[in-house]
């Protein structure tokens, strides 16, 4: 497997548009001087089809391709070898294999983005986003990412994900190339500040040694006169317990970084919480995305007439500064059921949601967010699910995007069901809740989208943390975890469904935040993610779910392969290869026509030249991989890696004929074989390659261990 040990470690670089690896000498060990010429023939063209060449005969084949743990590291290789030989076709497809099977490697995605940059890709975009998800800390990568938004057309982009960059990297020093991607987007910011110990520290771009800034917290402002070093400034905050934002006077923003959060969790209230039920509220913090927060807000007002329970919507702006969305909230103003909060200046989700917990103290809060969609009676089944026992903290419903909660799969997002579809869910989680056919099930964390906190948990916990976790995700984890430490439970409510979309106010600084704030609850919570992760493998939603599956109508209708909405290449584009391929299509390894193929694959193998490969698509067995003239890739699917679609590949991949197993579809525009029972793959391959059956090489491979 590809992987950033210590033993066989590779460090990707960039330069000049080639791609390098390091190997990391082991302890005690010299690295053997390196002399011009060692180990090379030819041209790197040449020693690449060498290569593939020695690769064509089993006996021939390296220990690292025979050995599933090594393969994927040799395969990598092997992929970079063919990009700088200038066979980007063989290289797209061994690194588009890699990031199907290794969704958190770098290196792979780092490779398939310079590849279709290289070739002047209209994907060169969606894939250097891949490559920076895996580790969107590294500066270079975020310049990659803003570049090829810039290059493709996306300002808007980069204005929205440079900001949140900016205060690490001028900290580090390193923000002259992000300052100016931001700039080419239409940016012009002013500095960037950040937490330093107990000190707010930032930098300002254009400035007088002694510049005037304006200091603010949820309630008041002031003027303060910091004098620079250099473009820094260091101060500390009157107090030590605020939330912090930072501008220049007269500047309609602050400067990105804010808001600084000093103040740790505290109790929403200062008194415990009765044992009975309190008061509910449902609290939604709100940041642009109108048109999701109009549906979310109408379906929680209209299922309230549904519910026994006298519920109260809180709304909070977090200064989104959308004048539609401001004046939408003056219209719901004079509903006396709901309460609308306007925070001066932005203060993050965490902070949102903490202001919102106490202006509610002493109620049970139910934080939902405003890409939801609620039906019928969910507040009293919620609340039931909640009050079971006593020591309940938290309760979170099914969603199609819930992380564990999840439905049909568990911890993958499926598209949001309309009306009709949430409906059917929901009344079907419902009845079987009361029948008795599910249960409610511990959970060691709830998931934040919908979650109703108890108010005696809040009076005893706390808020959020939002000093140590910055702006939004992880909190609501903290949050459980805190309260699991104090004797508290979580449970997922089986009878209940909500619709989520997902990932609206935040974007791609969505990975940024995951990566940072994961960082804190590992060093907190060193067991959590074990534990989560043991809980994903035994599944204890599992017989829930199956129910919900056949009440419901089955699951949800299966999504079609990923395709790209955009050709990898231009029209006409060539890519070039090394060889012809022969696809074979949704390869199976216990299907009847898996023999055949083997058969086939021994073929190939056996001929003297290496023209003629075969790209698996789908499964492949170990006999397969022994014949050395497998391109294997998993299928695309739904919750993959894939950035290019399967029938795009067989375009790539110089495929002049797919092989089709009975009863799966045939991709247009190729020639297709069907493989079945009168498939004869001597016969056919003679006959393919336009020599008379008795010509055809014969099986080599009885030292292959023809097993």
């Amino acid at each position: 497997m590809v992987d950033q040990s210590a033993r066989q470690r590779r460090v990707a670089r960039i330069g000049a548009g080639r791609f390098r690896f390091r190997r990391r000498a082991k302890p005690g060990r010299h690295r053997r001087p390196h002399r011009a010429g060692r180990g090379r023939i030819g041209d790197r063209r040449s020693q690449y089809r060498l290569n593939v060449v020695a690769s064509a005969s089993a006996t021939a084949l390296p220990s690292a391709w025979r050995s599933p743990r090594l393969r994927d590291d040799f395969l990598l290789s092997r992929a970079v070898g063919a990009f700088q030989a200038g066979f980007p076709a063989d290289a797209l497809l061994g690194a588009e294999a890699l990031c199907r099977r290794h969704a958190d490697l770098v290196a792979p995605a780092l490779l398939r983005a310079v590849i279709l940059q290289s070739l002047g890709s209209n994907l060169s975009a969606a894939a250097w986003l891949r490559a920076w998800r895996r580790d969107p800390q590294d500066p270079n990568m975020q310049d990659k990412l803003l570049a090829a938004w810039l290059a493709a057309g996306e300002p808007a982009r980069v204005a929205s994900l440079a900001p949140a960059l900016l205060p690490r990297r001028c900290r580090a020093g390193n923000h002259a190339s992000l300052l100016a991607h931001a700039q080419s987007a239409g940016l012009a910011p002013a500095g960037a500040c950040w937490r330093s110990g107990a000190d707010i520290e930032g930098m300002l771009f254009d400035a007088t040694p002694a510049a005037s800034l304006l200091l603010h917290d949820e309630h008041s402002g002031q003027h303060y006169e910091v004098r620079l070093e250099g473009a820094r400034f260091r101060f500390a905050p009157p107090h030590a317990d605020g939330v912090w934002s930072l501008a220049l006077p007269g500047a309609g923003a602050c400067l990105p970084g804010s808001p600084l959060v000093f103040a740790a969790p505290r109790p929403a209230s200062a008194t415990p919480a009765p044992a009975q039920p309190a008061p509910l509220t449902v609290l939604v913090p709100l940041y642009r995305g109108l048109e999701q927060a109009q549906a979310c807000v109408a379906s929680v007002l209209a299922s309230l007439p549904a519910n026994r329970i006298d519920a109260r919507l809180l709304l909070i702006d977090d200064a989104s500064g959308e004048s539609a969305l401001s004046a939408w909230l003056d219209t719901l103003e004079a509903d006396p059921r709901i309460t609308v909060l306007r925070n001066r200046y932005n203060l993050g989700f965490i902070e949102s949601v903490n202001r919102g917990l106490r202006h509610c103290a002493g109620h049970d809060v139910l934080l939902l967010n405003a890409d939801t969609l609620v039906h019928g009676d969910w507040l009293d089944r919620m609340r039931a699910a909640l009050y079971r026992a006593p020591d309940i903290a938290s309760v979170t419903p099914w969603s199609n995007n819930g992380e564990i909660s999840s439905f049909p799969d568990i911890a993958r997002a499926a598209p949001v069901p309309d009306p009709a579809r949430l409906r059917e869910l929901d009344e079907g989680a419902a009845a079987l809740h009361r029948e008795g056919a599910t249960v409610d099930v511990e959970v060691p964390a709830c998931c934040g989208f919908a979650m109703l906190m108890r108010a005696g948990a809040l009076a005893a916990i706390g808020t959020l943390d939002g000093a140590a976790l910055e702006r939004g995700y992880g909190e609501e984890v903290d949050w459980c975890l805190r309260a699991r430490a104090a004797g508290y439970r979580h449970y997922v409510a089986t009878g209940v469904f909500v619709a989520h979309a997902g990932g609206v106010s935040f974007g791609a600084e969505k990975h940024l935040r995951v990566q940072q704030n994961r960082a804190v609850l590992v060093a907190r919570y060193p067991d959590y993610y074990p534990q989560y992760q043991r809980f994903l493998r035994t599944d204890p939603l599992a017989a829930a779910r199956a129910a919900l599956a056949r009440r419901a109508g089955g699951a949800e209708a299966p999504m079609p392969a990923a395709q790209p909405a955009t050709p990898a290449c231009a029209p006409g584009t060539s890519v070039a290869s090394s060889c012809t391929r022969i696809a074979v299509w949704r390869h199976r390894i216990g299907s009847p026509q898996a023999t055949q193929v083997l058969a086939l694959a021994r073929l190939v193998a056996a001929r003297k030249d290496d023209s003629v490969r075969l790209l698996v698509i789908g499964e492949v067995s170990e006999l397969l991989w022994g014949t050395g003239v497998v391109d294997a890739l998993p299928a695309a699917t739904r919750h993959g890696e894939a950035l290019l679609g399967d029938t795009e590949l067989l375009t790539i991949g110089a495929c002049a004929v797919v092989l089709v197993c009975e009863g799966d579809d045939v991709p247009a525009g190729i020639d297709t074989v069907r493989l079945g029972p009168a498939f004869d793959a001597r016969y056919w391959f003679s006959a393919w390659l336009g020599v008379p059956p008795a010509a055809a090489a014969p099986f080599r491979f009885a030292q292959a261990g023809a097993r």
